[in-house]
């Protein structure tokens, strides 16, 4: 029997909440801002949180949504969470959930509960508390080297069959044997699931959608080679990696509604090995054993550009976040790219089997080792924008190290490692509140308050001055940057003309300057262009009705353009 035990090391007395939007003493050109409440209430959500403006009517804000629901946190793999992130290296708890060889599933973080399947500890599937690490329930579902994924309450895992539970029980919704672990991460969205089975007489993988509620077989298409690592899902296309040792080893987009291939790319040497694709805006981006990180087209299935990183192998999914890719390679080094061209931005020593995750600025990975025979490997936290090296904690582990990836929701960095253990880093659950603010001309005083049982439990009050009305852009000279229909309430078209050819990037922001939807980010050629905005963040999910900015970026110069969304 396990005995679930908290190493805890620091534990909250009381609640408290600090406003980190708009900046306290702080002069605004506008009166649109962005109110953001960070709120620590002894690892139980508050009841509520509202603000009050220059003494007016309080205002309820919403809780921002930091879940990591599947592998790399979303079905399009970019390894980045909007949640604040632990800035040392305490623990706040381990569980004896992992074994001590290759335990490489990564934790997936779900409203207060860690999902974490064992593959090469005990076979299981465990459900933890977020800010205790005590169980909830288990469930043996044989191995399993892969996330699960959870949505809409139910939780999908590849293991000996592909399983359907439910999230907060454990209890089984239904199972197929027509998937399984060697098809890796299910991927799911609302109504539908999908999942892949390596054939191996035939040497083929069998790739199917399932009915999410029935399990049902809505299709299935059969592709030479095997699956090797997760797949991606955007736009009506499921994004598969494959492998073969005798052909070649295509990357696939296949149509979501048919399974029907729609390209393949066949740029891989020897084959996408262990990297899963990266979608982000009109590109897709994956590296493999043959030492290359590619960019390719979404819609064409054509190399944009590739990026020789010889020797060594790169086993690491690129993690993405405001237009940068971070990886190791198996020996090293760690790598950021610039995402449109694959130039390096900077590079330190590290070396990585697993992959990354990205939270306020931060990135977090773990050691690997190949034949070194070490019994200790660190956890790492870099600076996103240098690479230096803000915190790290060595752990004793197998002569593999650590060779799964890490998670971040709500302030706590979750991390597999081989020495038995599942480790959280930070020192309590962090609330995460955001809402747009529209402030007044002068002198503004903004009071946020959480609420527990109808009682005021913590607040912050900051100070800052407004000196003007509206969003104040440059009027569009270079590219005659225009939206319509604006506002808008399904989707808006976004039209530019650019007098040279090259890379050009058109990316939505909000108030405070958060990528909503990279829309483009190819090589254009000159002349007059358009591109569609529906109203979807990176993930395919509706955002909120509210203002938003569109930048355009060719070359060295930029503009933004105002986008007002109705619901």
């Amino acid at each position: 029997m396990l005995i679930f035990t908290s190493l805890t090391v620091i534990a909250l007395s009381s609640a408290s909440l600090t406003i980190s939007e708009p900046a306290d003493g702080e002069t605004y050109d506008g009166d649109w801002l962005t109110v953001r409440a960070i709120v620590e209430n002894e690892n139980e959500l508050p009841d509520y949180v509202h603000y009050s403006l220059n003494g007016e009517q309080v205002i309820q804000i919403p809780r921002l949504n930091t879940n990591w629901y599947t592998y790399m946190q979303n079905n399009v793999n970019h390894g980045y969470s909007e949640s604040p992130a632990p800035t040392d290296n305490t623990v706040l708890w381990t569980a004896p959930v992992t074994g001590t060889d290759h335990e490489f599933p990564t934790p997936v973080v779900v409203e207060g509960v860690v999902y974490y399947p064992s593959n090469y500890g005990t076979d299981s599937l465990y459900a933890l508390d977020a800010a205790t690490g005590e169980l909830i329930w288990k469930y043996n579902t044989g191995y399993t080297d892969d996330a699960v994924t959870v949505r809409n309450g139910r939780l999908y895992t590849a293991s000996d069959s592909l399983w359907c539970l439910d999230a907060l029980t454990g209890e089984k919704f239904w199972a197929t044997s027509l998937a399984d672990a060697s098809g890796s991460t299910p991927v799911a969205t609302d109504d539908r699931v999908y999942a892949a089975l390596w054939v191996p007489y035939t040497r083929d993988t069998s790739i199917s959608c399932f009915d999410a509620e029935t399990g049902t077989q809505i299709w299935v298409d059969t592709l030479p080679g095997r699956p090797v690592s997760c797949m991606a899902l955007r736009d009506g296309m499921v994004f598969l990696p494959t492998f073969s040792e005798i052909s070649e080893s295509p990357l696939y987009a296949l149509d979501a509604n048919t399974g029907s291939v729609i390209w393949a790319n066949m740029d891989s040497d020897v084959g996408y090995w262990d990297s899963s694709p990266v979608i982000a805006g009109n590109t897709v981006y994956i590296g493999g054993a043959h030492s290359l990180i590619i960019a390719i087209d979404v819609s064409t299935g054509q190399t944009v550009w590739n990026r020789d990183l010889s020797p060594g192998t790169t086993t690491a999914t690129i993690a993405y976040h405001d237009e940068r890719l971070y990886f190791a390679k198996q020996a090293g080094p760690y790598y950021c790219l610039d995402a449109s061209t694959g130039n390096t931005f900077w590079s330190v020593p590290g070396r990585q089997h697993g992959s990354s995750c990205i939270a306020d600025g931060i990135i977090f990975y773990g050691e690997a080792f190949y034949g070194d025979k070490a019994d200790s490997a660190r956890v790492i936290a870099l600076d996103c924008e240098n690479g230096s090296e803000i915190w790290s904690r060595t752990i004793a582990s197998s002569h593999y190290g650590f060779q799964g990836s890490p998670s971040i929701t709500d302030g706590v960095m979750y991390f597999p490692a081989t020495d038995g253990n599942l480790y959280a880093f930070g020192t309590g659950l962090k609330y995460t509140y955001l809402d747009d603010l529209f402030t007044q001309v002068g002198a503004n005083e903004l009071i946020v308050t959480s609420f527990d049982d109808g009682l005021a439990v913590a607040a912050d009050t900051i100070n800052f001055v407004v000196t003007g009305t509206g969003i104040h852009l440059a009027p569009s000279r270079l590219f005659g940057l225009s939206v319509s229909p604006n506002p808008f309430r399904s989707s808006a078209t976004i039209s530019f003309h650019i007098s040279e050819s090259g890379y050009t990037s058109i990316q939505v922001f909000d108030l405070s300057g958060r990528i909503v939807s990279t829309i483009e980010n190819s090589n254009l050629s000159s002349g007059q262009h358009s591109c569609l905005w529906s109203g979807r963040n990176q993930d395919g999910e509706a955002v909120s009705a509210g203002l938003y900015l569109c930048r355009i970026q060719s070359g060295e110069t930029s503009e933004t353009i105002g986008l007002c969304l109705l619901r």
